[in-house]
């Protein structure tokens, strides 16, 4: 059953990847698995960006969160659900290496059964798309040009 703007991460992923280009590889899981961690560590992985949602937070307004983030073992028994810091430490403690990483997460507003995003969440993906388009381009060092800003309406006579 799906969860409405619980797959916001899944949805901003995938629009992401298709106008990344070349040299950007998607993976879309519902929740991050150990088996994660090899390919995290392979060579030639620059970075990692994690997309998820999360519940809004009406004391920040935030629709949009992005934060760097470090490999943390968080010392609890290894499952089958791990934090993107806790993948993290996992590749670096099984193949020595982890790359930079981000998370970027969207504010969810409406966790019901059903389809489709709240208009919070639509709104907030065009915003994390081109964030996560800039963070591509720093990474990759490959210039990416900003949209130009919508044409100014005419003066009205």
């Amino acid at each position: 059953m799906l969860r409405r703007d619980d797959g916001a991460g899944v949805a901003l992923a995938g629009r992401v990847a298709r106008g990344a280009g070349p040299g950007v590889k998607l993976i879309e899981t519902q929740q991050l698995l150990p088996e994660l961690a090899e390919e995290l560590a392979a060579p030639g992985v620059a970075a990692a960006i994690f997309c998820d949602a999360r519940l809004a937070d009406a004391t920040d307004g935030e629709p949009v969160r992005l934060s760097r983030i470090s490999p943390v073992c968080a010392g609890s028994s290894l499952g089958h659900h791990l934090a993107p810091e806790e993948l993290l430490a996992l590749a670096d403690g099984l193949y020595g290496a982890a790359p930079p990483a981000w998370l970027v997460t969207v504010a969810g507003h409406d966790f019901g059964h059903g389809e489709g995003f709240s208009t919070e969440v639509r709104h907030a993906l065009a915003t994390a798309e081109q964030m996560v388009g800039v963070l591509i381009a720093a990474e990759s060092g490959v210039e990416r040009p900003i949209p130009p800003a919508p044409p100014a309406a005419a003066p009205r006579a």
